[in-house]
């Protein structure tokens, strides 16, 4: 009897004082609400500042400040705001079938850090930048465009996608400090102010937005913007496929006709640096935003 009470008073002193739930911790890194305020935390170290001589765009936010928003998006959800987003590009997520599918798609897949990989103390969290596409959704042409170690501003909207805090839709690098990238995107010369009656590719993106994935508007729409990259010109189709940016967006004009709805005979009809109006549908093409069934109405192209 006395054994038998002994061991029921250790049993109930481990049941107040030893059974202490551990505490679940995510990846190394990050933080979670069920760790005690009694147990330390990883502190991220400090960004790694811009490099000098670089101005990013207004409201750019960092890979920390990304993460933290993209953590509160659950399931499918993508944030209802773009973001401009600076890091220091510290790997890539390449299959087997990359090599395959780049002259073809030319995009990449990039992680960026808030630190740079020379940094002291480097961060332990990334973003992904899934499907990198060059300067205002122009084809990466080849991959010394993107390097590790190169400071990168994207643009893209924000997903969470099972706990890994990636890009959602269409994601471009908006500037880089890489030579070669610089060479191959000359910088943008700016876009006149949409008129009445149209629409910027800002806003005609936030169209496509509204639309199920691959569904066209029943409205047709005049856009404005300026030719950063062009796909092909068909004279024997007699359209074109071709980027259009305001300066912060882009849309890709898919198939379009040239001017009053007529057959484009000429590849040099459709040159990057011309502000055009296209007259179209926008289609949602898997975060894309297409103008598409249309024509260019207008453009400062000589050979328009």
């Amino acid at each position: 009897m006395k054994k038998y009470f002994i061991l029921s008073t250790f049993a109930l002193a481990l049941l107040f004082v030893g059974c202490k739930e551990t505490p679940y911790i995510d990846a190394p890194g990050t933080n979670n609400e069920s760790i005690p305020d009694t147990l330390p935390t990883a502190k991220d170290p400090t960004p790694t500042p811009d490099p000098e001589g670089f101005i990013v765009p207004e409201g750019t936010i960092n890979v920390y400040e990304a993460i933290e928003i993209a953590k509160k998006l659950h399931g499918s959800e993508v944030s209802a705001e773009k973001y401009f987003i600076k890091g220091y590009v510290t790997g890539f997520n390449r299959s087997d079938k990359f090599s395959e599918d780049f002259p073809k798609y030319g995009n990449d897949f990039v992680y960026i850090s808030a630190t740079a990989p020379d940094a002291e103390v480097q961060s332990k969290k990334q973003f992904y930048a899934y499907r990198l596409l060059g300067k205002f959704g122009a084809k990466l042409p080849d991959l010394d465009c993107v390097k590790e170690g190169d400071f990168i501003v994207i643009s893209c909207y924000l997903t969470n996608y099972g706990g890994v805090y990636e890009s959602s839709g269409a994601c471009f690098a908006y500037l880089s400090n890489n030579a070669h990238f610089n060479e191959v995107f000359p910088a943008f010369p700016g876009c006149p102010d949409p008129k009445e009656g149209e629409i910027s590719v800002t806003e005609a993106e936030r169209v496509a937005l509204t639309l199920a994935s691959k569904a066209t508007s029943e409205e047709t729409y005049k856009v404005r913007g300026v030719v950063t990259s062009v796909d092909v010109v068909d004279p024997s189709y007699g359209n074109a496929t071709f980027n259009i940016s305001d300066g912060l967006s882009y849309a890709t004009c898919y198939r379009l006709k040239g001017k009053g709805n007529s057959k484009f005979t000429n590849a040099n009809q459709v040159a990057v640096g011309d502000t055009v109006l296209v007259n179209a549908k926008i289609q949602n093409y898997n975060g894309t935003c297409e103008p598409t069934q249309g024509y260019v109405e207008e453009s400062t192209n000589p050979n328009f």
